[in-house]
């Protein structure tokens, strides 16, 4: 118990004070006779794992006069955070009144823990005075004092910000317009993970202070103002105009400063396709084609239909990267869509000199292949699964469709750059789910100031009046038509329905733009004429332009090798396999490779949360007539 009571203390004296309660996140709570723990947590409105995660040495019991660390419910997390330089701390660390109090670990030393923390022995144990007596011992908990703030940023271009629920850290980088290297700089704490109610600092000038017609472009080390000025076409002295900033502080390396949009050169470049001489490359194919059933019948099994046409899209492209003057030696391994069978291939199977995996198709099975081959350097793609992988460790691990929250994440930045102050409506479901939830709540924060009105379903349904009341049509003053904006938040099929239907029918004079931000996988039974005039957006990880020559082509050398169309599958077979054989020739970093665009796939990768590969490539397509077009 000694070994943490200095730390009780610490809190009680700073709890003390009740002027300062809002500016604290803990503060102290001395337990009274007859109170055990649940009546403590009910009384604080807070649960018993939120007390016994500050108060470990308590072991579920409380005693009269104990003294409890508990979160204070009015501190205001977003205070916090910008006045401390917070580069030093480590995993359950807790800052209070510009001091970390540290739980030792196993394996600190005294000597590990003043390198880390920037901390003198002196100042260590002068604040500790419990080391001149016990030295050092696994569970203490330290007071630290934060180091000299130091910023390699200007603060003028920080804000703090709240995590949202499924935000990961490479959809709040792509957010603003930051690498996930930048953001773990500024948020030294996220390297190890990110959690949902974290406060992190991120750019302001992403969201506020940048405005339309610039992008903002990180200072790299080495660069000038000369060497910007050569880069981006435009002279120091707009480059000083742009950022008047520079006048004090002069060009650091880590600075966000303004580039006008024009003389930018594009965020990504795009990936070269080429073949050295001699190349070669071993691939597996991991596929659930179910060989060992009696009979294959290709009309009633979906599967395995999808199946064949994915591996018959990927013959073609290999037949045409050998024609390039690719080797490769391929095998062929049926899954049979069981985690038992994957088992048998990798136990019976040696990957030591294999390149690249391609498949499996499902995500457990994924998790399988990328976990036993984790430590060997052979690529493992995951070819058409969208739900998230990053809760998988192998940094070799690449995932070729985007998730549904980078979907989200995508449509939201294209709608927040190209807003004109148009009326704002947003349709949601009664109960949305938590990824819905998280978008709503991103529109609301984005768009927040703006009039924005929300309309909610009724017993299931949302009626065509309700929409009708929302929206603006003809200003009798300026004698002008006024535009709407409507984003329509749900996985509900028959809302969704009844919102395009509606928006469908409305007068000529209602000028109405339809924005979605996930997928639809119902999309085709949607009718075409209500997308058309509803103008309806919505983001996609597949655009095929059939009016395209190199559509034409694969379609007629699909159909004379196969004698039959292809299908979605068959592009994606061929999308997937061909752009990640090229790649595998390139040895640089998958995320550093640059941009591709094939028959139906736009592949665009950055690091995940656990340093494997996810594809960012996607479109935003809309409704033109009876056409679908590709607006961005």
């Amino acid at each position: 118990m000694y070994k943490r009571t200095h730390f009780f203390f610490l809190f009680l004296f700073t709890g003390m004070i009740f002027s300062f309660a809002q500016q604290k996140k803990y503060s102290t709570y001395r337990v009274e006779a007859g109170k055990d723990l649940q009546k403590i947590a009910e009384e604080l409105n807070i649960s018993k794992a939120e007390i016994l995660k500050l108060n470990p040495e308590i072991q579920g019991e409380v005693k009269e006069g104990n003294i409890l660390v508990v979160p204070n419910k009015n501190f205001d997390k977003k205070n916090d955070i910008i006045n401390y330089n917070i580069a030093v701390l480590k995993g359950r660390d807790i800052v209070v009144d510009g001091f970390i109090y540290h739980e030792v670990t196993p394996k600190e030393t005294l000597y590990s823990i003043t390198r880390n923390y920037k901390v003198s022995s002196s100042s260590l144990k002068n604040n500790n005075p419990f080391l001149f007596e016990k030295g050092l011992e696994i569970g203490q908990t330290l007071k630290i004092p934060l180091p000299e703030k130091i910023n390699k940023v200007d603060d003028r271009m920080l804000k703090p910000y709240v995590v949202h629920p499924k935000e990961t850290k490479y959809s709040i980088s792509r957010d603003f317009g930051i690498s996930i290297d930048s953001l773990e700089q500024l948020n030294p704490s996220i390297r190890n993970g990110l959690q949902i109610d974290d406060v992190i600092l991120v750019p302001a000038a992403i969201t506020s202070n940048v405005k339309e017609g610039f992008e903002v472009h990180e200072v790299k080390k080495g660069e000038t103002l000369y060497s910007l000025s050569k880069d981006f076409g435009i002279t120091q002295e707009e480059l000083i105009a742009e950022n008047p900033e520079l006048q004090t502080t002069g060009l650091k390396e880590g600075m966000l400063i303004k580039i006008p949009e024009k003389r930018m050169i594009k965020d990504r470049f795009m990936f070269y396709d080429e073949i050295p001489e001699r190349s070669r490359l071993k691939v597996a194919f991991m596929l659930p084609f179910k060989a060992n059933i009696d009979t294959l019948d290709f009309r009633k099994n979906r599967l395995l239909n999808a199946v064949s046409d994915f591996y018959f899209g990927a013959s073609i492209a290999i037949d045409s990267l050998k024609a390039q003057g690719l080797s490769l030696d391929i095998n062929v391994y049926d899954t049979q869509k069981s985690k038992f069978v994957v088992k048998k291939i990798l136990e019976r199977n040696n990957f030591d000199n294999t390149n690249l995996v391609i498949g499996p198709m499902f995500l457990d099975n994924v998790k399988e292949v990328a976990t036993d081959l984790n430590y060997k350097p052979v690529k493992i793609v995951s070819p058409i699964s969208e739900k998230d992988h990053s809760y998988i460790k192998n940094k070799n691990l690449i995932q070729e469709i985007p998730t549904a929250e980078q979907m989200s994440a995508e449509m939201l930045r294209h709608v927040e750059k190209h807003y004109k102050g148009d009326n704002l409506v947003l349709l949601t479901d009664e109960k949305p789910d938590a990824v819905s939830a998280s978008i709503i709540a991103r529109i609301k924060e984005k768009f927040s100031g703006k009039g924005m009105k929300i309309i909610k379903p009724h017993k299931g349904y949302i009626s065509g009046e309700k929409i009708r009341m929302a929206l603006d049509t003809l200003s009798s003053e300026q004698d002008t038509i006024t535009k709407n904006w409507v984003f329509l938040v749900s996985n509900d099929e028959v809302i969704t329905k009844d919102v395009i239907h509606n928006i469908g029918v409305l007068p000529e004079n209602t000028k109405v733009t339809l924005f979605t931000f996930n997928e639809l996988k119902f999309i085709d039974k949607l009718d075409n004429n209500n997308l058309a005039r509803s103008k309806f957006h919505f983001p996609s990880s597949v655009y095929i332009n059939y009016n395209s020559d190199r559509i034409k082509q694969f379609a007629a050398q699909y159909k004379r090798k196969f004698s039959a169309y292809p299908s979605k599958y068959a592009f994606k077979g061929f999308d997937v396999t061909y752009d990640s054989l090229l790649r595998m020739l390139n040895q640089a970093d998958l995320t550093e490779q640059g941009m591709s665009e094939r028959l139906e796939t736009r592949f665009d990768f950055i690091e995940n949360t656990t340093g494997n590969a996810v594809n960012q490539g996607i479109f935003i397509l809309m409704y033109d007539g009876l056409n679908i077009k590709k607006v961005n």
